[in-house]
């Protein structure tokens, strides 16, 4: 983007809080004269920030500069200010209201909201299901053993009830979808698998058969494939929330009432609010699915990993460290450009030294107990910060979704 607004390679760190980086870049391009060209290009890349990037050309016009110290507001903050302009335009005759939803732009902001709530909660859910079966390791071995063994009977009992429950409670969240191949079919299609799945092995497990083993891994298949998908899809939906339409509905509102209106206030303020809004669920869902990618990389290097961990003892392959080292490189790299981004995290050292013992124990050229124990601890350490922003994710989005409630009342309340 940078190079694309004519800014020299190399002119500008970009490492380091993202706050700064791009404030170092707002600063460079006025200095340089290459304001409108970056807002350009930014625009191009990102339309639904045209009306915050025309604000930021207007200041620059008046000759004001913002600056990289935020309000310390919180998103539950900022909604409530959204909500109370919302409300305020609630109370405005018919007329004044249809400014807000001219054309479909109401109902697309509001359909988009109600989507990424689903996608959020599929993924939560999802998420959650994962983490709660415990090892798949252990269910392998339960598959094995059920012919000979009641107790592994039971495990697999135990985990086919988890796997039905889920697949009723997903299946209430895809059908509140738009119905559709692009939306609603899709996230029904992996949801099937899951079903049949869970057919095939209580067959199995009736039967005793091999059929277990079948089925344990295409549930496997969807736990690995479907959540970086669904994080994909917020990623997505959060990145085009249309927040500039109700931000310009909200102006042109403000814009037909008398200057001495009482609700001229709450609705300017919450046009400030939504396009802060905005940013933040952005930022949220860019860190978020970073978090992910790394998330994903860990669990390929503990797979990696695993056969030699149930060896109990046996020598390990010769080639494994090897075979570890490229992959665990880059999700190293990974990991510190996220910390960059976040330098008063407290998590940053702990990982920091964690790091530092895997490098120590990969450096001996043998994977054994001592390198299994050390990238364990690196990998736990990791999705603890992981969790962190999920929760931080999913408390944006619980706030954000509250503006669609009285935008679901507006659009009642103004009709077909």
């Amino acid at each position: 983007m940078t190079k694309q607004a004519g800014i020299i390679a190399g002119a500008i760190n970009l490492q380091g809080a993202a706050l700064t980086v791009w404030f170092n870049i707002l600063d460079y391009a006025l200095t340089n004269k290459l304001s409108q060209a970056l807002i350009d290009t930014i625009v191009v890349q990102n339309p639904q920030c045209a009306t915050l990037c025309k604000a930021y050309l207007d200041e620059l016009a008046k000759g004001e500069k913002p600056t990289p110290e935020l309000p310390g507001l919180t998103t539950d903050d900022r909604v409530n200010t959204a909500l109370a302009g919302f409300n305020a335009v609630n109370q405005q005759p018919r007329d004044i209201q249809a400014a807000l939803a001219a054309g479909t732009g109401l109902a697309t902001v509001t359909g988009q909201i109600d989507v990424l709530a689903t996608y959020k909660n599929l993924h939560d859910g999802l998420q959650s299901f994962q983490y709660g079966i415990g090892s798949f390791q252990a269910l392998l071995i339960a598959a094995r053993d059920m012919g000979t063994s009641l107790e592994q009977v039971r495990v697999l009992r135990k985990f086919l009830n988890q796997l039905r429950l889920f697949c009723a409670s997903t299946g209430e969240k895809v059908a509140v979808l738009p119905a559709g191949p692009a939306l609603r079919d899709i996230e029904q299609a992996w949801l099937d698998d899951l079903g049949q799945a869970a057919t095939k092995l209580q067959g199995a497990i009736v039967n005793k058969s091999p059929d277990a083993y079948d089925a344990l891994f295409d549930v496997r298949t969807v736990l690995r494939v479907v959540p970086s998908r669904l994080n994909q899809q917020i990623f997505v939906t959060a990145k085009n929330l249309p927040f500039g339409l109700l931000a310009t509905g909200l102006d042109t509102i403000a814009g037909k009432l008398p200057t001495d209106d009482p609700a001229v206030p709450p609705i300017k303020a919450a046009h400030d609010a939504i396009m802060v809004l905005s940013s933040t669920i952005y930022a949220r869902v860019v860190e978020h699915k970073l978090w992910q990618d790394v998330d994903n990389k860990l669990a390929s290097l503990a797979d990696m990993i695993e056969p030699v961990e149930s060896a109990q003892g046996a020598a390990a392959d010769k080639s494994l460290p090897f075979q570890f080292s490229p992959l665990w490189r880059n999700l190293e790299t990974k990991v510190r450009v996220l910390a960059d981004l976040d330098p008063n995290g407290a998590w940053r050292t702990t990982l920091a030294a964690y790091s530092t013992d895997v490098n120590d124990q990969l450096s001996r050229e043998t994977v054994d107990t001592a390198f299994i124990l050390a990238f364990e601890a690196y990998r736990d350490e990791a999705q603890q910060r992981f969790v962190q922003v999920d929760l931080a994710l999913k408390t944006e989005c619980a706030s954000i979704v509250r503006v669609s409630t009285p935008l679901h009342k507006i659009i009642e309340e103004l009709g077909p």
